[in-house]
């Protein structure tokens, strides 16, 4: 017997296969997801989502005068508005001076009530007030007076028709 030579053919060394594709697939879904979540806690603090959107900038006189109150003389960054909806409510916020603010209630309303500083809303509040139907009109009253240092008071004034 003849022995036939055979041949030998060399396997070609090349890269391995590797299975980066599949890791950076994996990677990618929950890195998509943490990208998301980001886009929608930024596009969350940048939009405006109060309560108050309905609410539309209006005089102070009439805001005031709906509460049977008359507007302080020395009141400073007033803002007032009107709530819309079936029932008006108006909102006022000024800053006036400290001993000036019991006086502007007591002629406000010469018959009561008057400012307390018992059982407010908050503990923030240093000062309020709630009364009924006032004036001969229809409308209730909040006013709510936090101190502002040693000289100053911001009011929170809303009158509403309960």
């Amino acid at each position: 017997m003849t022995q036939t030579p055979t041949e030998t053919v060399t396997e070609q060394a090349g890269t391995g296969r590797t299975r980066w594709g599949v890791f950076l697939a994996i990677l990618a879904v929950p890195t998509l997801v943490v990208a998301a979540l980001i886009a929608l806690l930024v596009a969350w603090l940048f939009t405006d989502d109060s309560v108050e959107a309905d609410v539309k900038k209006t005089s102070c006189v009439q805001a005031l005068a709906f509460g049977g109150a008359k507007p302080p003389a020395g009141a400073r960054d007033a803002w007032c508005g009107l709530q819309a909806g079936p029932e008006p409510r108006y909102e006022a916020s000024f800053r006036l001076r400290r001993d000036e603010v019991g006086a502007w209630v007591a002629a406000s309303y010469p018959e009561g009530p008057e400012l307390r500083t018992e059982q407010c809303r908050s503990d923030a509040v240093d000062a309020c007030l709630n009364g009924g139907p006032v004036a001969g009109k229809m409308s209730a009253v909040q006013i709510e007076v936090t101190y502002d240092g040693p000289k100053w008071s911001e009011v929170r004034f809303v009158a509403f028709t309960p």
